[in-house]
């Protein structure tokens, strides 16, 4: 059963294994030593005692699998078992990981000019007061199609636009 108190401790006893290894070995001999000690109380030899406490107390090794699961984090573990296991093959050839690292080195810096272009050029506003309000113009002429226009011919449309109130029409 998963209970969020011993949550703060589950990352914790991941990295401890051995000493909680060692803490479960021995609580669980305790409890075979009571459960023997009171069959050998009610009148068992030694040995029958031992062995009817191992039947009744049940499978230690699913006992102790019971509470490593309980224990840790399950996940963590294998990632870090899998990382282990990752890392030990990339020693093992090391040509292939020269290949590996280079691979994702050219990929990451790949990508990170592609976002920092398209974040200069399509993702951030542009550099001027309201961007927003910012047009092209551009005249159809019927020789040069959809040409800008050029700043003498935009100031005379400013002037014939804007009267001397200064509101646009």
């Amino acid at each position: 059963m998963f209970r969020l108190g011993n949550l703060p401790a589950r990352p914790w006893n991941t990295f401890c294994k051995r000493r909680l290894e060692q803490d479960l070995s021995t609580e669980l001999q305790v409890h075979l030593d009571l459960l023997t000690e009171e069959h050998i109380r009610r009148g068992m030899d030694p040995r029958a005692a031992a062995h009817a406490a191992r039947r009744q107390f049940g499978g230690l090794e699913q006992t102790k699998e019971i509470y490593r699961d309980q224990r840790g984090l399950p996940f963590l573990e294998t990632l870090l078992q899998d990382l282990q296991y990752a890392l030990r093959m990339l020693r093992k050839s090391p040509g292939f990981t020269a290949v590996a690292v280079l691979t994702l080195a050219l990929g990451i810096g790949a990508n990170t000019a592609m976002f920092s272009v398209m974040e200069g050029v399509a993702l951030s506003s542009l550099p001027y007061f309201q961007p927003d309000r910012l047009v092209m113009v551009w005249e159809n002429n019927p020789r040069f199609p959809r040409v800008w226009d050029s700043y003498p011919n935009f100031l005379d449309w400013q002037r014939s636009l804007v009267p001397a109130n200064g509101r646009v029409q």
